[in-house]
């Protein structure tokens, strides 16, 4: 039995450090990758819409941010503004929304479309169309950022 009271504290020690490395991991932004596919950015960015304030505070505004093409960036940017467009009556509703589901929208290319449906926290469904374009050449070449997103209209209620 004294060796389990030993154990006990290096135990706790080590559950400790496995989860002080799992917050610092899960408080990071997901970059664009040449592996992630069309639909992935979607869900990634639809996701951190859906827990806005978690871990922070506007962590799903920068984490959306992080994949918007450059030449989206160069159009609603830089970050604070964006947050601005965000947070405005257009898309506010997108943030801490209750649920989404994506759809593909049959296609090819360069170019990959998607429609949207949300559930508001209000239990009011959204759908929009999502756009994500294939980036060519500078620092994101190859990877799937979002060119455009249409402003939600009402499609019914929901649950």
């Amino acid at each position: 039995m004294p060796k389990m009271k030993f154990l006990l504290p290096i135990v706790a020690a080590i559950a400790g450090l496995v989860l002080v490395s799992f917050s610092a991991r899960a408080a990071d932004l997901v970059v664009p990758d040449p592996s992630i596919a069309p639909e992935e950015v979607v869900a990634i960015q639809m996701k951190a819409l859906q827990f806005n304030d978690n871990p922070k505070p506007d962590f799903g505004i920068a984490q959306t941010w992080n994949f918007a093409h450059p030449r989206n960036r160069a159009m609603t940017g830089p970050l604070p503004r964006f947050a601005g467009m965000l947070k405005g009556p257009a898309y506010g509703q997108m943030l801490n929304h209750a649920s989404h589901r994506i759809v593909p929208v049959p296609g090819d290319g360069d170019r990959v479309n998607f429609d949207v449906f949300m559930e508001t926290s209000r239990g009011n469904v959204l759908f929009f169309n999502w756009a994500v374009e294939l980036v060519k050449g500078g620092e994101f070449d190859n990877c799937w950022m979002t060119v455009a997103v249409s402003t939600p209209r009402p499609a019914g209620q929901g649950s």
